[in-house]
């Protein structure tokens, strides 16, 4: 090969199998990918997002209320009400998470789906029976709902980061982060409340990354393609 003239750049390497940048990974969906999917769960993001503010003031109050024995039939009911309500917006993001499972194959959005079902229903199971009066026992029980939320928060947040490839790569990177950052505080139950918050704009960015997210065309290849060894579709 000639050398460049004077001036001129030097011609760089060439591309090998297996060096350079890897492209990104094609979607391999499970069945007839479905967008009410994501809808569903943006409509969960949005609603858990409003719920936060009241959920971070009232949610890790109830211990204390339980605890003092103050104004507690009153303000149980309430703590009760908005935990119920964030629950169900919770389960319904947690089908955006099945969404890429269902739509792109992530094995971890249905491993966060699976966990997140569990953790949900233990917080708000907990919830409603200390809510109820019940034994002073159940505190452990209600501070392990919040642990297992911090967790599921962790894995909501390494969900969007892995299928970041699929759908706005920036909004599902931001997301991520700032999923794992409140699961992180949430997990340590002293900062769960500031978990709840910083939580807010995660579920804010994941809603809009849903609502953006697309579905993968499914392509069927022709019928003389299809079957090995068919002669091609025109002979010169």
């Amino acid at each position: 090969m000639p050398y460049p003239p004077p001036g001129g750049m030097y011609p760089g390497p060439g591309m090998v199998p297996g060096w350079g940048l890897r492209p990104p990974p094609l979607p391999r969906p499970h069945g007839v990918p479905s967008r009410a999917l994501f809808v569903t769960g943006a409509v969960g993001h949005f609603i858990a997002a409003g719920m936060a503010i009241p959920f971070a003031y009232f949610g890790i109050s109830l211990v204390f209320f339980f605890s003092f024995g103050s104004f507690f039939g009153f303000l149980s009911i309430i703590i009760l009400a908005i935990s119920i309500v964030m629950g169900v917006a919770l389960v319904l993001q947690l089908i955006g998470l099945y969404g890429f499972w269902k739509n792109y194959g992530s094995r971890l959005g249905i491993a966060a789906f699976i966990f997140g079902l569990i953790a949900t229903i233990v917080f708000i199971s907990a919830t409603a029976l200390l809510a109820l009066g019940g034994g002073f026992a159940l505190v452990f029980v209600y501070f392990a709902g919040w642990v297992l939320l911090g967790v599921m928060f962790i894995l909501d947040g390494a969900a969007f980061i892995v299928n970041r490839h699929f759908v706005l790569p920036g909004a599902s990177i931001a997301a991520g982060v700032l999923f794992i950052i409140a699961g992180g505080l949430i997990c340590s139950i002293l900062l769960a409340s500031a978990g709840a918050i910083v939580a807010m704009p995660a579920l804010i960015i994941g809603g809009i990354v849903l609502t953006s997210a697309p579905i993968p065309m499914m392509y069927a290849p022709p019928p003389e393609y299809a079957r090995p060894g068919a002669p091609p579709p025109f002979t010169p």
